[in-house]
């Protein structure tokens, strides 16, 4: 689930990286690859372009915000995120991402990894992404519900929360994972 996690926050982590013209240009390659370990081993090029489609893009200067609705599709490498709409809030002075909201039928799937819910909230103060509204994130057969999961991206931690009535549901297939631990073996990869 680690693993997931990180590549689901690659699109939160570039785009607080200065990418507000890059949000409303067109991305151009990069000049020279530049690839992160994460700390769970997941291997992640920063430099990899973010190419966003949607029936509609606005960029608001007085509300420094840039936005996205109408099918919209986020891709990077082999990440891809779907949504409803796409909401960049960035720094007026830095132009730096503050935060990036993604809302209605958000989906973002990368391999055999897939989360989906009704909003996900990447938020580069607090290094959190924030994913509500019938949260599910599977690998494979596995799978994690609850109402809320936060990922902490500087902890490499995540939490899932229950409400009262809705109360947090874990399904584990140790062979799956007991076969990811012997591929990341096989590649150098960690957990």
């Amino acid at each position: 689930m680690r693993r997931w996690l990180l590549s689901l926050l690659l699109i939160g982590l570039s785009l607080s990286s200065g990418w507000a013209v890059s949000l409303a240009a067109s991305a151009a390659p990069p000049a020279k690859e530049e690839t992160k370990k994460g700390a769970s081993g997941f291997e992640i090029n920063k430099k990899d372009p973010i190419y966003i489609t949607a029936d509609w893009m606005e960029v608001d200067q007085n509300k420094n915000t840039i936005t996205y609705k109408g099918r919209v599709v986020t891709i990077q490498a082999d990440m891809t995120m779907r949504s409803e709409a796409l909401i960049a809030y960035y720094d007026p002075e830095t132009k730096q991402m503050r935060q990036i909201v993604a809302e209605g039928k958000v989906n973002a799937t990368q391999g055999n990894r897939v989360a989906t819910g009704e909003k996900a909230v990447f938020d580069d103060k607090s290094k959190t992404v924030t994913l509500t509204g019938n949260p599910v994130m599977r690998q494979g057969n596995s799978q994690v519900t609850g109402t809320k999961v936060v990922y902490y991206m500087d902890q490499d931690r995540a939490i899932a929360e229950g409400d009262g009535k809705v109360r947090v549901q874990a399904t584990i297939f140790p062979e799956e994972l007991k076969n990811q631990d012997n591929e990341n073996a096989a590649t150098g990869k960690q957990k």
